[in-house]
């Protein structure tokens, strides 16, 4: 959810980074079809599979995670200097990393 998401807001180096961790867990995920989320989320079948997730995982549950986390999502981002810094925060990496790992950004 978190790479389809990074996806639709156009944080593409973090979206690639959310694939790039869950093939490092699970080398065969459904989600190493596609070679970024942008074109995943064009395919029927990707979305099927998102579908599936967001139910067992709606928002109102991964709120209280973020809680549960100590994560005040609108004070905590005050202190980041973009979205993508933020959000890297938050998956323990850096835009360093990000751009290591896949370039400038776009």
């Amino acid at each position: 959810m978190a790479a389809a998401s990074a996806a639709r807001i156009k944080l593409f180096r973090v979206s690639k980074y959310c694939r790039h961790k869950i093939l490092q867990h699970n080398p065969r995920h459904v989600i190493g079809r596609w070679e970024n989320l942008a074109d995943a989320l064009d395919d029927a079948d990707f979305l099927s599979v998102l579908k599936s997730i967001q139910r067992r995982y709606p928002q109102e549950k991964a709120e209280r995670l973020l809680a549960n986390l100590g994560i005040e999502r609108g004070r905590e981002r005050d202190a980041y200097y973009d979205d993508e810094e933020y959000a890297a925060a938050l998956l323990g990496t850096t835009p360093d990393e990000l751009e290591r790992l896949f370039g400038p950004r776009p």
